[in-house]
């Protein structure tokens, strides 16, 4: 399976409210090539079949090259879902699910 496919079909699994990480998406493909997982992310086809926005850094805060429309958008889709916030993070603690 190739990489792009790979990451859509692990992020189409995670639940709106609840986040995931470029890393945990990378231990999922067998892969650290985390940019290389962002710019698969940041020319998703299908938003919002395709809920991009719903991966994180591990620490909670968000891409900062969103290519959905920025930071400030990825955070207003998350809270459109319930997703709460400590600071600009996301409080991944509540929030982060594990596939």
């Amino acid at each position: 399976m190739l990489l792009q496919q790979h990451v859509y079909k692990i992020i189409q699994q995670v639940p709106k409210g609840k986040v995931t990480t470029y890393g945990d998406i990378g231990k999922k493909t067998g892969t650290k090539a985390y940019r290389a997982i962002g710019q698969v992310l940041h020319h998703n086809p299908s938003w919002p079949e395709i809920p991009c926005h719903r991966v994180v850094m591990k620490d909670g805060s968000l891409a900062p090259n969103y290519g959905m429309g920025g930071p400030s958008v990825q955070k207003k889709r998350l809270k459109d879902e319930s997703v709460t916030f400590i600071g600009n993070k996301v409080d991944i603690v509540k929030h982060k699910v594990d596939l």
